[in-house]
């Protein structure tokens, strides 16, 4: 996706780089600190020689997720120079908004005519089972769906679109409709590379499946379908970081693995903006990009309990991507039951998150 980008990146390394804006969402306070922006990119990113500080009980479950998805990092070595040089020159890129997302793929006009269609009450069917056809994956996405366990339940095979429709509804539709494009975008790299962007595709999908179940259990269950939307494209940072990096080791070091803190403290630092950033570029409407600002600025889960009252679907958002992460790494045996109620009782606030780690449990133990 980007690596015409990355070889001129990579070819131009020892010259002078322009300065840059950071790649961060507007704040109010912008104007204020233009100057001593402009000042920090124009300096030397800092060589590091010790292990990123976890200073809280958010960075600790991050910084164990990202381990889940990329692997172990040894907790008293340094960074490594290819590391440190790879992770250097995608920083550069993240500083400048326009060379990223000109290399996005473009939100197909069909996409954007099924979302309007299926917003409107009165939309017709035939037109919109033409127009996803146009799109081959989007049209498999919204298939497989249908024959998926939580719509099919009489098991019979699922083989046209009118026929997923009818079993689908509206929302359901929509379902598999962001499902094919959002899929597109997952890193599909080959070798051992793979089995990382399989598991971001699948903290993807799930994290907008329990954004729907948390919403449907609450008094806000009209809003499931715009939550799970969201919720499947909250992490789209960590895939195009994750697509950057994968193509930068052609260019440097093929052998190289993304389980650096170099390459951690990236996501980390970046994904939950460069998120915002590509639902602006894509004209995703005012309240879905609302949603995904509160999930880069919400950064102590201290601040759902007020927050809950102001902006609840922001909040079940975030909760549902701290609850798809701890789910996978405890169905993985990366987290015991005690700290998975550990994590219950610090990361999550909304009585649906408690009752969803308690299913959890109860899963496990019937087992």
């Amino acid at each position: 996706m980007f690596k015409k980008l990355v070889k001129l990146l990579f070819s131009n390394s020892k010259k002078k780089v322009k300065d840059n804006n950071y790649f961060y969402f507007e704040d109010q306070n912008s104007t204020t600190n233009e100057n001593s922006t402009s000042q920090s990119a124009a300096q030397p990113l800092p060589v590091a020689t010790k292990p990123i500080e976890v200073k809280s009980a958010e960075e600790l479950h991050q910084k164990a997720f990202y381990d889940y998805l990329f692997g172990q990092t040894n907790h008293v070595e340094q960074h490594d120079e290819m590391s440190l040089y790879i992770s250097q020159q995608v920083e550069k890129l993240l500083r400048s908004p326009q060379s990223i997302l000109k290399n996005l793929p473009i939100l197909p006009l069909s996409l954007s005519t099924i979302l309007e269609q299926l917003n409107n009450d009165d939309f017709d069917t035939e037109k919109l089972i033409g127009l996803i056809q146009q799109e081959a994956i989007i049209a498999a996405k919204v298939i497989e769906l249908a024959n998926s366990s939580f719509y099919n339940r009489s098991n019979k095979e699922i083989k046209d679109l009118k026929t997923a429709f009818m079993l689908l509804g509206a929302n359901g539709l929509m379902e598999g409709v962001i499902n094919g494009f959002v899929s597109k975008l997952a890193p599909q790299s080959p070798i051992y590379f793979k089995q990382y962007g399989a598991k971001i595709w699948q903290h993807s999908l799930s994290t907008g499946v329990i954004a729907k179940a948390l919403l449907n259990k609450s008094q806000y269950k009209s809003e499931s379908a715009q939550g799970y939307l969201i919720g499947l494209i909250c992490n789209l940072g960590d895939m195009i970081i994750y697509q950057l990096l994968i193509e930068s080791f052609s260019f440097v070091h093929p052998d190289c693995q993304p389980n650096s803190y170099a390459f951690k403290d990236l996501m980390y630092k970046n994904s939950k903006k460069i998120t915002y950033h590509i639902a602006k570029h894509w004209n995703f409407p005012a309240s879905i990009l609302d949603v995904l600002v509160v999930q880069a600025k919400l950064t102590k889960s201290a601040m759902l309990s007020v927050l809950f009252a102001k902006r609840p679907i922001a909040c079940y958002v975030y909760e549902a991507n701290i609850l798809s992460e701890l789910e996978l790494m405890f169905e993985h045996n990366e987290i015991d039951e005690n700290e998975l109620l550990t994590a219950k009782n610090q990361l999550v606030f909304s009585a649906e998150s408690h009752q969803y780690i308690d299913n959890l449990l109860l899963a496990k133990f019937s087992d």
